[in-house]
């Protein structure tokens, strides 16, 4: 049997830190919204510490997720069996005023191959539309526009299915607290200011809560990766380049030329007569460019976004294999080469364009008498006559 202090310790959450009331609301509550929640829920209420109990008190009227907040009412009826004070919970002031959660919805896309995604939150409106906030938000350059407008559910339902089958651009069900908390981080990234980018000026008209911390929404459907399944699945992260989301997941030729280019320059050198130093530089340039081409921090929050819409559309494994390649970069992010879907990517992208110079290059050498110094030392050591002992 699990105990509570080995579910913590799972979830990396330190006991003592708990007790002593060092871990806050705000860091705990996207925890608690996570795939763990129940789990983490009533591994809580085996703490008996008034600390503890003032958490759950304060954290529970904000959980969207029903079995959770079962959870912890459960957890907090535990503590107080047990003699622990748990401080009565007071409604928000603004309560009132805010809109029922089951009534707003959220939706997410995947990225594309330019960090960008497609966020949604629909309301419904008095008149019985519905008032629709659709953004493109990029990972890591931030909101890139917002419109609102009020439409019939008949019409987003016909949008939606334009995009899917147009654009292959395809929207998942999502919180949509966890949708707004990335719209206002992707605002600040921007710097707001214009209007087609500020969702500050918009935001009033779908809720006065104060937005949560920013983070990427986290499926019930998958299980996290352990420390002994996370190998197994970073190594197996080369197939996610087959899934319709990641086919695109290549930058531009203009991005990926310098890097060619240098490579291209290294072969054809005729200063790095040894194979192993030739090799040796060319793998420093494959390197750069995966850090330069694909940013560790940038792909992990791509790569979780994606896990996100992979889960929710029944791909249980890619979604796995998305968030263990996801944590390996996050874990070690100067070996983001080591990680195969990095790899593969790079390889696609720079290896593409590389065979397509040199293959030009030889082409162009073929018909011309003028041979590089490396060119030429090959030819004279193959044409020299042996040497005979006498």
């Amino acid at each position: 049997m699990t105990r509570p202090d080995d579910t913590l310790a799972r979830l990396g959450i330190d006991v003592e830190a708990l007790r002593a009331g060092s871990i806050s609301a705000a860091e705990l509550a996207p925890r608690l919204a996570g795939a763990d929640g129940v789990a983490l829920a009533a591994a809580l209420g085996d703490v008996a510490a008034p600390s503890v109990a003032a958490l759950l008190v304060a954290i529970e009227p904000s959980v969207a997720d029903r079995d959770v907040r079962k959870e912890i009412r459960r957890a907090l009826y535990r503590l107080r069996q047990r003699g622990v004070p748990t401080p009565a919970s007071e409604p928000s002031p603004s309560a009132s005023a805010r809109p029922a959660a089951v009534d707003i919805e959220g939706l997410l896309s995947a990225f594309d191959a330019r960090g960008d995604r497609i966020a949604w939150i629909v309301r419904p409106a008095p008149s019985g539309t519905a008032l629709t906030v659709a953004a493109t938000l990029n990972e890591p350059a931030g909101l890139r526009d917002v419109h609102v407008a009020e439409t019939s559910r008949k019409q987003l339902r016909t949008v939606r299915r334009r995009m899917e089958t147009e654009a292959a651009i395809r929207l998942v069900a999502a919180d949509w607290r966890v949708v707004d908390a990335l719209l206002v981080e992707a605002h600040e990234r921007a710097g707001g200011g214009a209007s087609e980018r500020d969702y500050l000026r918009i935001r009033p008209r779908l809720t006065s809560e104060p937005p949560a911390p920013a983070s990427e929404p986290v499926s019930r459907r998958v299980a996290a990766p352990t420390d002994d399944e996370l190998p197994a699945l970073v190594a197996a992260s080369v197939a996610l380049v087959e899934e319709p989301e990641l086919r695109g997941w290549y930058p531009t030729q203009e991005a990926a030329a310098p890097f060619v280019e240098r490579i291209a320059e290294i072969r054809a050198s005729p200063l790095l007569v040894s194979r192993a130093a030739q090799e040796e530089r060319v793998r420093e340039v494959v390197a750069n460019a995966a850090s330069t081409l694909f940013p560790p921090p940038v792909l992990r929050r791509r790569l979780e976004g994606t896990a996100y819409v992979l889960a929710e559309t029944g791909r249980v494994e890619p979604a796995r294999r998305a968030l263990a390649a996801a944590r390996a970069l996050g874990q070690r992010p100067a070996a983001a080469l080591e990680v195969p879907l990095v790899a593969a990517l790079v390889e696609r992208t720079v290896g593409a364009l590389l065979a397509q110079t040199t293959a030009r290059q030889e082409q162009e050498r073929s018909g011309s008498l003028v041979m590089t110094p490396g060119e030429f030392l090959k030819d004279r050591a193959a044409s020299r006559p042996g040497r005979t002992r006498g």
